[in-house]
């Protein structure tokens, strides 16, 4: 996909949030001025931007020793086992993976010849179209929260690859080149950006979902990306582990922000001893 392309893309896909996010708005509430709307967008939007990238720092000491074991694991998988998981892949024939290797590594091909912005728009479309024909909030919202999950992944992603500059399998190398700013597509293997992607947006609807016939379709599409990048030999192991990591944990944030403020109700009852009533919370 040439970089022409892809502004337009990205034009359209800015283009379907905003539509997404002022239609939920004016659903929700009625919205005094063009002024209030434009800041109720914005405040929506820069608040979940903020929720991802500042949820790190608000961790728990165990979340934080999780997080420390998963750095030493990903070390461990780039300096040592790397090389194994491509070796198992490299050389191999179409069906040489066997059941269901094979069909993961179609479905993960498929994914990767539509792209993931093509991707993005059908599905981000499929759910703002069924949202609106119905007057589901969560389906609007899901679709909102789709495009926001795909644009924080692939931010994240991007620096990633400028930052570490990984040699790409294909290449024979898996040195790093560290701040390689403007350096070739052969040294952004680290993260993928195709797999974070995936992920993040399958969470999306694993987790707005939250039923085993929507988890287990998802997260084998998911999946399948991953899979697919190792095959063709684009990423190493660690690219895919880590890039997976990045979309769970963008789609979850944003999932879970938003479900935090469903489950505190406008209104609650309470009982004295002259009587019930109820609380309405503003």
């Amino acid at each position: 996909m040439n970089r022409r392309h892809a502004n337009i893309h990205c034009v359209y896909v800015v283009m379907l949030a905003l539509a997404i996010q002022n239609n939920a708005a004016a659903q929700i509430q009625e919205s005094p001025s063009k002024r209030s709307a434009a800041f109720s967008f914005v405040n929506t939007i820069g608040g979940d931007v903020g929720r991802v990238f500042s949820s790190p720092f608000g961790m728990s000491s165990n979340s934080t020793f999780k997080l420390m074991g998963l750095a030493v694991l990903t070390a461990g998988l780039a300096t040592s086992l790397d090389r194994s998981f491509d070796h198992g892949f490299a050389g191999r024939a179409d069906g040489a993976l066997g059941f269901p290797g094979n069909g993961l590594v179609t479905m993960g091909k498929g994914y990767d010849e539509i792209s993931s912005l093509y991707f993005l728009a059908g599905l981000s479309t499929a759910t703002l179209a069924g949202g609106l024909a119905s007057k589901d909030d969560k389906l609007l919202q899901t679709s909102r929260l789709l495009v926001e999950s795909y644009f924080v992944t692939q931010a994240v992603t991007f620096l990633g690859k400028e930052l570490f500059g990984r040699s790409r399998p294909y290449t024979g190398r898996s040195d790093f080149s560290l701040f390689n700013f403007g350096g070739s597509n052969d040294k952004h293997s680290f993260p993928s950006g195709h797999t974070s992607s995936a992920f993040a947006m399958m969470t999306v609807l694993a987790k707005q979902y939250d039923s085993w016939w929507v988890k287990i379709p998802a997260y084998t599409l998911a999946t399948s990306v991953a899979i697919q990048r190792m095959e063709s030999r684009n990423h190493w192991g660690s690219d895919v582990l880590v890039g997976g990591l990045i979309g769970y944990w963008a789609g979850s944030t944003l999932v879970n922000r938003h479900k935090s403020k469903l489950q505190i109700l406008p209104f609650e009852p309470y009982f004295t001893g002259n009587g019930v009533g109820l609380s309405i919370n503003f």
